[in-house]
């Protein structure tokens, strides 16, 4: 049996505070750090009692220093050096290799939100520890050569040499699977402007469009990035009979968010019936009790044969009549939903809250 005299725990702290390079060029081009540990002059024999047990002597302080190269550092040693670097240290490490990029794109999952306000970039790094939980979030600014970085106590400044803004991007969204979850369009200089936004992120989860862009940009955007993102959300309400909110509701999306309790959508019963998402949520919504029972009553009848939702979710400003909305209506109550069934065998289930009514169609 052998018993090291200094515990891994040891080495990570001595690494991470005392051993890391403050600045990008003091970084091995090989991909590894000169951490060291420390080793006694002559270390002790160990020698077993009686009882075959083992003890350690305690030791010197050390008087000699061995450089450890960090990729010799077992699998679950080497991830837990990486959890354990400050986060400005694991960009400048990412950037030293394709290997020590890789390394840290193993670590702890990480994910992106982006946001673009004008010409300015913000990232949001969501870093995820088991369960996917949150653990730590990381917002940068992206400048044409340069990232400032927040930690929540200060802003710092990263630069590499001939790092553009692209560059930077790039190398930040290679640490993840290369696309963001939401991307968020505040503003842009000029229409054509997102030409480059596409340019820099070319697919994401979720594109959502701010409450004061123009009708202009958000037609643009959307139709920029329709076919590669499974969810849009429109918070801004520049439709009008001309330029109607229904030209949105045929999207074929994972789903599609309504948000503006200010100024609510304007949405006719006719509209839900060309819902082409699976999920549709409307912030606001201005529909009567009477027209949701209509739309009940159609559903019932079967003209739709084929209904591409799965959920509606509605909220509402005032309170919602139940027995309004169920008028003439059959249904079996099950805990807080009611069954609808129609011929053909197709489902659907309705919970209706104080503001909130949900539809879930089944079959």
């Amino acid at each position: 049996m052998s018993i090291g005299p200094f515990s891994i725990l040891h080495f990570l702290i001595h690494f991470v505070s005392d051993n890391l390079p403050p600045i990008l060029g003091e970084f091995s081009e090989r991909g590894f750090l000169g951490a060291h540990l420390p080793i006694p002059a002559n270390p002790p024999n160990l020698r077993s009692s009686f009882d075959h047990s083992f003890y350690l002597p305690v030791c010197p302080l050390p008087t000699h220093r061995m450089p450890i190269r960090l990729h010799s550092l077992p699998g679950k040693d080497l991830r837990n050096a990486l959890n354990c670097m400050d986060i400005r240290d694991l960009i400048n490490f990412s950037l030293c290799s394709n290997g020590t990029k890789n390394l840290v794109k193993s670590s702890n999952p990480k994910t992106f939100s982006a946001e673009i306000d004008e010409n300015i970039i913000k990232l949001d790094m969501f870093v995820l520890g088991l369960m996917g939980r949150l653990e730590k979030q990381i917002q940068f600014v992206v400048h044409e050569n340069s990232i400032e970085l927040d930690r929540g106590n200060g802003i710092e400044l990263l630069t590499k040499e001939g790092y553009t803004q692209s560059d930077w991007i790039a190398h930040l969204l290679s640490l993840s699977d290369s696309k963001v979850l939401e991307l968020r369009i505040e503003n842009v200089p000029s229409i054509s402007y997102l030409d480059t936004v596409k340019q820099l992120f070319p697919k994401c989860y979720a594109l959502q469009i701010g409450e004061n862009c123009s009708m202009e940009l958000t037609k643009a955007a959307v139709s920029k990035y329709s076919s590669d993102v499974e969810v849009v959300i429109i918070e801004s309400n520049p439709f009008d009979n001309e330029n109607h909110i229904s030209q949105f509701l045929n999207l074929n999306l994972e789903m599609l968010m309504l948000l503006n309790l200010r100024n609510p959508f304007k949405i006719e019963l006719n509209d839900l019936l060309l819902v082409n998402s699976e999920h549709l949520s409307i912030d606001g919504a201005n529909f009567t009790e009477r027209e949701l029972n209509r739309f009940l009553k159609l559903w019932m009848k079967g003209s739709h044969r084929f209904y591409r939702p799965e959920h509606i979710d509605l909220s509402f400003r005032n309170e919602i009549n139940r027995e309004e909305v169920l008028k003439g209506i059959n249904y079996q109550t099950m805990d807080d939903k009611h069954r609808l069934r129609r011929a053909d065998g197709n489902e659907l289930l309705i919970s209706i809250g104080e503001k909130e009514v949900a539809f879930e169609f089944e079959g």
